[in-house]
């Protein structure tokens, strides 16, 4: 354990503000850069911490008739902070940005076109939002879904500038509720969906989209058995390097991974009520020859495990000689806490 630092309430996604351009003479090192902790949804507060100490150098309260949807995203220079709002006069998605060299003043407020913004994320491009719309709408301090039938969730692209609605894009059943994202380094966007429709229907829960696709396009599941997800997808987390996706279900107590190359899931391994993931670094191997660095993701859990999930290397280039066992290695390390919704890597 490095720090840690108790925060006021339960706090949901964590944001850490990427490296500043080494040219640039306010460049910032890994010692000193900032981290946004956000209040889980929905919650009128985020917090600046420190990434060296963990001391909170700022409290950022919402703005009149706005409270926050859980997520955030820094511009790629680090300048910028992009936050998923509600409007709770109107109930409409709002993005809001904050300038991160002024101390987190909201200095703008653009339209998500759409209701219920959970997740946000940059495309690689530096010059475009990804948002997931729920679609879901919700009231102020309030978690009850009030739309469920008449739900509209979508995938939007918005100029990060002039918060220009560029494309816009829907799932082919309106209770899919698109929650959760993760940029792949071309491009490729990762999204978990919520299922919020009845239990018996059989929706796919992980897509891909690509900036131009007139529509989603789902993984490949065995038989189709999305009901092993149990209709919800808490984390989506992208290895680009080694086209890896892992995506979790607190619900389904499992965390799963993909070959992204072939679109076919590896293998599922059970972890009750797992939910943050993020990829797995591997610094003594990447010294010793690229060819003997593991590939894998950490995944967290409420049950205070934060377990490594590495995948055979074999795995990957001969599914069916590799057995279903062999393909994923478990190893688990238990700490006196619960670990929430989201993990990231600094």
């Amino acid at each position: 354990l490095v720090w840690q630092t108790t925060m006021p309430e339960r706090v949901h996604d964590i944001v850490v503000q990427p490296i500043f351009d080494a040219q640039n003479s306010s460049a910032k090192n890994n010692q000193n850069r900032d981290v946004v902790v956000m209040g889980r949804r929905p919650s009128a507060k985020f917090w600046v911490l420190d990434t060296a100490s963990g001391q909170v150098n700022f409290a950022i309260k919402a703005s009149t008739h706005r409270h926050f949807y859980g997520h955030a995203c820094y511009s790629l220079d680090g300048k910028l902070l992009y936050v998923t709002e509600n409007d709770t006069l109107t109930l409409d998605g709002k993005i809001g940005i904050y300038d991160a060299e002024d101390n987190y003043k909201k200095i703008a407020e653009f339209d998500s076109h759409g209701i219920g913004p959970h997740e946000l994320i940059m495309h690689p491009d530096g010059e475009t939002l990804v948002i997931a719309n729920g679609g879901i709408k919700t009231e102020q301090a309030s978690r009850e879904e009030l739309n469920l039938d008449s739900m509209r969730p979508s995938l939007v692209y918005l100029n990060r500038h002039t918060g220009a609605l560029l494309e816009q894009i829907t799932p082919e059943h309106n209770q899919m509720s698109v929650r959760h994202l993760a940029m792949h380094d071309d491009g490729t966007v990762m999204i978990g969906i919520q299922f919020q429709g009845e239990k018996h229907i059989n929706v796919p829960l992980v897509l891909t989209h690509k900036r131009g696709d007139s529509e989603f396009k789902p993984l490949i599941m065995p038989n189709n058995q999305w009901q092993r997800f149990h209709q919800y997808i808490a984390s989506v987390a992208v290895d680009s390097e080694r086209n890896l996706l892992c995506v979790t279900t607190p619900i389904g107590g499992c965390a799963a991974i993909y070959d992204l190359s072939t679109r076919e899931l590896i293998d599922d391994v059970g972890l009750p009520d797992c939910a943050g993931a993020a990829v797995l670094s591997n610094q003594s191997a990447d010294k010793a020859g690229d060819n003997n660095r593991q590939s894998g993701f950490i995944v967290s859990d409420g049950q205070g495990q934060l377990t490594a999930l590495t995948v055979d290397s074999l795995a990957t280039a001969q599914l069916d000689t590799v057995e279903k066992n062999d393909r994923i290695l478990k190893d688990s390390k238990c700490h006196m806490m619960s670990f929430d919704n989201h993990l990231q890597a600094l």
